[in-house]
C-alpha cells in the first residue's frame, strides 16, 4: 500500500485530497459515516431535546450574554442584526473570556511546562509582552476627527449607500424570518443541520468533515457536529447571511482586509488577508466577527466544487505594530478549526518582517499541531508558487495576475426578490419537501444490509440529493443577500 501524499506533493502533482472524502471511502469509513448519520437521525427523532438557543435578547440589549463555550475565542456572542438597540448591544461584553482548547493549548503554561506568566515577564513591557496579552487595539477616535468623520468611519454598508446615494430603500427589503418556520430566538437541531449541510451541495461531504477532524471517532465527531450547530444557532448565522453586506462595516469592506481573488493549484478559492490594512481601533469587535463569519460562509459557496476547502494567504507586507491583532488571528483559526472543520486547505503567510518573526515565535508553540501542519511561511513569491501558479498570483504578491481589489457597493434593487414573501413561501416549501425526501432516503440507506453500500448508495438517495441542490439554488436568493462576488461575475 502506497504512503499517502504529503500536502506539498498534492500541490506538486495537482492531485486533490480525496482520502476520506465522498467517492473515495473505504468500507470502514463508509460504516463510520453510516454510524454518524444514525446518531444525527436519532437526534432528529428525539422529542425531549432542547431547542438550540440564539444567544441574544431582543428586548434587553443591556443584558450580559452567557459565555458557555459556544463563542469564539475571547469573544462575546454576535450581536443580532435585528436588535432594537444595536448601538447599546454593540458595546455589550461577555461575562468571561474563554480560551479554545482545540486551537490553543492552555495558556497558563508553555508546552514545556514553564508558566506562561514567566515567559511574558521575561518578554518585559516591550513588544512581545504587549502582544502576549492577546488583546486587540481598543476602538478609539482621534480628537482631530470631527463628529461627521467619526460617524462615517463607523457606518455600515447600508448607511453608506443611503448617505452617498440619497436612498432610503433598504438593501434587503424584508425583515429576517428563519427557515422552516422557526422562532427568532431558537432553532431546532434538525433545521440547523439541514441549513448548514445543504449549502455544501452534498450533506455527506459536510458530515464527513467532522469524522476526519475527529480521526473517525464517531462519538467525538457527533459531539463536534452538535457543538457546531449550537454555535451556528447561537451566532444567528442565518440572519447574518440574510442581511449580508448591508450590515457589514463599510470601512472594512472598502479597505480590502480580506477577499477572494484567485484559485490555487488544487482549484481551491484563495482568500487574501491584507494585514497592513487591519486597524482594530477602526471597528468594533462585533463588526469584525460578523465580517469573518460572512466571509467564511461565503467561501463555502465559492468552494462547493472542491468540498469546501479554501486557501488563506496572510499578506504581511507593510505590517507594523499598529496592525497586530491577535484576537482576529486566533478567532479566525478557532472558527476554521472548531466550527468549520476540514475547511482550511493551507494557510500561506507571506512575510519578510522581523516584527512578525517575534510575534510568530511567541504564538507558534500554542497553535494546534493539526493547524500548524497547514501553515507555510513564505518570504517571497517563490514560496507561494508551489501552491498558487504564478500566473494566478496577484501582482501585489509577486505574481503576474493583474488584480486590484475594489469594493463594489450593493445595487439598490439587487435583493428585490427577498421582499416577495409569496414567492419565497413557494420555493421554501419545495426545499422542505426535498429535504424530507432526502432524509427518508437516508433512513432507507441506513437500514440497508448490503456489504458494499457506498456513500450515495441507491438511486433514490442520489436523486433526492440532486433535488435538494436544485431546491437550495432556487431558495438561496430569498434567504441570502447577494454578495460582492455575485456583482463581479
Amino acid at each position: 500500500m502506497e504512503a499517502p501524499l504529503s500536502l506539498l506533493e498534492h500541490y506538486k502533482t495537482k492531485q486533490p485530497v480525496t482520502c476520506g472524502h465522498v467517492g473515495a471511502l473505504t468500507k470502514e469509513e463508509t460504516d463510520k459515516l453510516r454510524q454518524l448519520w444514525q446518531l444525527v437521525i436519532d437526534e432528529f427523532d428525539r422529542t425531549d431535546s432542547e431547542p438550540l438557543r440564539v444567544l441574544f435578547r431582543l428586548s434587553d440589549s443591556d443584558a450580559l450574554y452567557e459565555d458557555d463555550g459556544l463563542t469564539s475565542l475571547s469573544f462575546e456572542p454576535l450581536v443580532p442584526l435585528s436588535s432594537k438597540d444595536r448601538a447599546q448591544s454593540e458595546s455589550a461584553t461577555p461575562e468571561s473570556e474563554l480560551q479554545s482548547e482545540s486551537v490553543m493549548q492552555s495558556e497558563s503554561t508553555t508546552p514545556n511546562g514553564t508558566p506562561l506568566s514567566n515567559k511574558i515577564a521575561r518578554a518585559g513591557s516591550g513588544l512581545l509582552g504587549w502582544m502576549s496579552s492577546g488583546r486587540s487595539t481598543p476602538a478609539s477616535t482621534s480628537p482631530d476627527e470631527d463628529a461627521a468623520a467619526q460617524q462615517r468611519r463607523r457606518e455600515s454598508v447600508q448607511d453608506h449607500v443611503q448617505r452617498t446615494q440619497h436612498h432610503t430603500t433598504p438593501l434587503v427589503p424584508a425583515p429576517f424570518v428563519p427557515l422552516f418556520k422557526q422562532p427568532e430566538q431558537t432553532r431546532t437541531f434538525r433545521s440547523a443541520f439541514w441549513q448548514a449541510a445543504t449549502q455544501t451541495r452534498n450533506a455527506d461531504s459536510w458530515v464527513l468533515r467532522f469524522l476526519r477532524a475527529r480521526k473517525w471517532d464517531v462519538c467525538a465527531a457527533f459531539a463536534m457536529l452538535r457543538k457546531t450547530l449550537e454555535w451556528r444557532a447561537g451566532q444567528a448565522l442565518d440572519e447574518i447571511m440574510f442581511y449580508g453586506e448591508s450590515q457589514l462595516h463599510m470601512h472594512t469592506m472598502k479597505s480590502g482586509l480580506a477577499f477572494a481573488c484567485t484559485r490555487d493549484r488544487l482549484n481551491n478559492p484563495v482568500f487574501v488577508i491584507r494585514v497592513r490594512v487591519n486597524m482594530a481601533r477602526e471597528r468594533s469587535i462585533a463588526a469584525i466577527k460578523r465580517f469573518l463569519c460572512w466571509q467564511i460562509e461565503t467561501s463555502q459557496l465559492l468552494a462547493s466544487g472542491v468540498d469546501g476547502r479554501v486557501t488563506l494567504v496572510f499578506d504581511m507586507s507593510g505590517f507594523t505594530r499598529d496592525n497586530i491583532d491577535l484576537q482576529l488571528v486566533r478567532t479566525l483559526i478557532t472558527l476554521l478549526t472548531n466550527y468549520y472543520p476540514e475547511t482550511l486547505g493551507v494557510m500561506l503567510i507571506y512575510v519578510n518582517s522581523l516584527l512578525f518573526s517575534g510575534l510568530w515565535a511567541l504564538i507558534a508553540p500554542f497553535i494546534d499541531p493539526n493547524v500548524k501542519a497547514k501553515i507555510i511561511l513564505a518570504r517571497n513569491a517563490s514560496g507561494l508558487v508551489p501552491f498558487i501558479d504564478r500566473k494566478c498570483l496577484p501582482v501585489e504578491l509577486g505574481g503576474s495576475k493583474a488584480f486590484k481589489y475594489e469594493y463594489v457597493v450593493p445595487e439598490i434593487n439587487e435583493n428585490s426578490c427577498m421582499g416577495d414573501v409569496k414567492a419565497r413561501g413557494v420555493v421554501e416549501r419545495t426545499f422542505g419537501d426535498a429535504v424530507d425526501a432526502y432524509e427518508r432516503a437516508t433512513r432507507t440507506w441506513l437500514t440497508s444490509k448490503s456489504d458494499d453500500v457506498s456513500v450515495d448508495a441507491g438511486h433514490e438517495r442520489d436523486s433526492a440529493r440532486e433535488a435538494v441542490c436544485k431546491a437550495f439554488d432556487a431558495l438561496d436568493p430569498y434567504v441570502r443577500a447577494r454578495t460582492l462576488y455575485h456583482r463581479l461575475e
